[in-house]
């Protein structure tokens, strides 16, 4: 890489970086993994583990519908487990793990375009996800989106220099065409080269199975990443099916070992709370399975939701990421190069399409980088099959069509940054002074054993440290102490405050009233 290329590149990560700090609130919205996922990550400076994965069973266990796991994947909390200590309930430190991994995806994104597009091709690319309005505000969420990206996609890239290095090592050197077995191993340079490569395999190797693990032990659909590992594999050692040797095979089970031997020692280290994930296949129907299809074969278009007429690029690219995928098809180099990321995105969207929730966009994080890349992939075959007099100005028209939307990109999202840095990066949600009151009061004027029953029962636990659990049944309101009710959202979780007069299962007593909050105790 010269150094125009890395000064371009470095200045493309820093202003995203910039930019996403500068979209970062004092809040957070109601989604309340991050309750969860911080309570977690306090619970391993605490020593406290087992406990919390026993609290948040119960209230998995009590509720109508599952908030999530009873413990999600420890990689996320381990992660923001040093900003807790170093800054404590702080919102602004706990988003800038997502500033910082973003830029690492940023970096790997552009080593790994580089391997497909020219070095220009592949800065235009990264600068597209850079200033990418959706990707940049999903920084304000304290969840694990943003790490798992980033570790799905150098998993991606270390597998390439893995098992391209197991096809050089196998392919015969040019002095072993021309020298016998025995003067090869008389050479010294022959020897020396022989051991450097061999240890490169083993980094490289080492590498892709740690890359591997991480993604897994953030978001457990992680694992997906060995479905490209072994496909490149079968891949790329077919044609040497017949003379596989044990020194050949020994760098292919390197990622394999390493991933097993750390997910090993997670599992003696960490307490599971993941089986829970089960539950929610209790919502499972085949009419949900075509609506997930539909809506997943249209939720990349979100993408491009926050800039003007955004919806309409989608299609546009969809176009051209066939493309790429027919030719990919067609030439055997490609196949070996491209099939393990098509297979692992199709794998991912494939289990969201089977899970019965849908989370928006964040689900497929992962894909729209490699979804981008095929499409400017396809878009430079298209240019090369012109005749030659339309090569130049079609490549201007590939050109200015990227540039474009980087410029509309860092506009909207600069927009974005300059308001919310105007509002004084606005508090909202469970951190605004109203939800405040609410939790100050359950927290002060409750006993401690005390069991409350609210829309977002992690949030509460959370900021009170009371057990609780979400239900919109009357009939599980024996099961708790207090009833809390947000005026806000209707029938969302709860049981909406209009119609909680018709619960005759419990005697109910105002206790707490403000503008967006009413607290009952539940008289026996």
């Amino acid at each position: 890489m010269n150094k125009k290329t890395l000064s371009i590149l470095t200045l493309i990560v820093l202003v995203s970086g910039a930019i996403s700090f500068c979209l970062l609130t004092r809040g957070h919205s109601w989604l309340d993994d991050f309750a969860a996922y911080i309570m977690q990550a306090k619970s391993i400076l605490d020593g406290t583990m087992g406990e919390f994965v026993r609290r948040n069973a119960f209230t998995v266990s009590a509720s109508s519908y599952p908030p999530g796991p009873a413990a999600y994947p420890w990689g996320f909390p381990l992660l923001l487990a040093p900003v807790y200590a170093i800054f404590g309930m702080n919102t602004l430190a706990f988003k800038l793990v997502n500033t910082l991994f973003y830029a690492l995806f940023l970096i790997v994104l552009f080593a790994l375009a580089r391997t497909r597009l020219k070095d220009g091709e592949a800065l235009l690319l990264t600068a597209a996800l850079a200033f990418n309005p959706a990707l940049l505000l999903a920084h304000d969420q304290i969840i694990s989106d943003i790490p798992f990206l980033f570790f799905c996609t150098l998993g991606i890239f270390l597998l390439h220099r893995t098992q391209d290095g197991v096809v050089e090592k196998s392919k015969p050197s040019p002095q072993s065409s021309q020298r016998s077995t025995k003067e090869n191993l008389k050479s010294s340079s022959f020897v020396l080269l022989r051991v450097l490569r061999g240890k490169e395999l083993f980094f490289w190797g080492v590498a892709s199975g740690v890359a591997i693990f991480a993604a897994s032990f953030i978001r457990t659909n992680g694992i997906l990443l060995l479905i490209p590992l072994a496909l490149t594999q079968l891949i790329q050692l077919w044609p040497q099916r017949r003379s596989l040797s044990l020194a050949l095979l020994k760098p292919v089970i390197v990622p394999y070992l390493t991933f097993g031997v750390l997910f090993a020692a997670q599992m003696l280290i960490f307490p599971n709370g993941q089986d829970s994930y089960l539950s929610h296949f209790s919502m499972f129907s085949l009419q949900g399975l075509w609506d997930n299809f539909l809506y997943y074969l249209w939720l990349p278009s979100w993408t491009f939701g926050e800039i003007p007429l955004g919806a309409a690029l989608y299609p546009l690219l969809l176009v051209f990421v066939v493309v790429s995928a027919i030719n990919t098809l067609r030439a055997r180099c490609r196949r070996s190069r491209d099939l393990p990321i098509h297979a692992f995105s199709l794998a991912t969207v494939a289990m969201f399409i089977l899970w019965p929730e849908r989370q928006g966009l964040r689900f497929i994080y992962p894909v729209l980088p490699f979804l981008l890349l095929f499409a400017f992939d396809g878009m430079t075959l298209a240019v090369a099959s012109l005749q030659a007099g339309w090569r130049k100005p079609a490549g201007r028209v590939l050109t200015g069509f990227w540039l474009l939307l980087i410029v509309v990109s860092f506009g909207v999202s600069f927009g974005y940054a300059r308001e919310n840095l105007s509002a004084d990066r606005a508090i909202n949600g469970p951190f605004d002074p109203v939800s405040a009151e609410m939790f100050a009061f359950v927290r002060e004027k409750t006993p401690s054993q005390s069991v409350v029953i609210f829309f977002k029962p992690r949030a509460l636990r959370l900021f009170t440290d009371r057990d609780s659990f979400m239900t919109d049944r009357c009939a599980d309101l024996p099961k708790g102490d207090y009833l809390a009710l947000s005026e806000k959202v209707g029938d969302n979780g709860q049981i909406a405050p209009e119609a909680i007069s018709s619960c005759t299962e419990v005697k109910l007593e105002e206790v707490f009233n403000n503008r967006r909050f009413i607290i009952y105790k539940i008289l026996r």
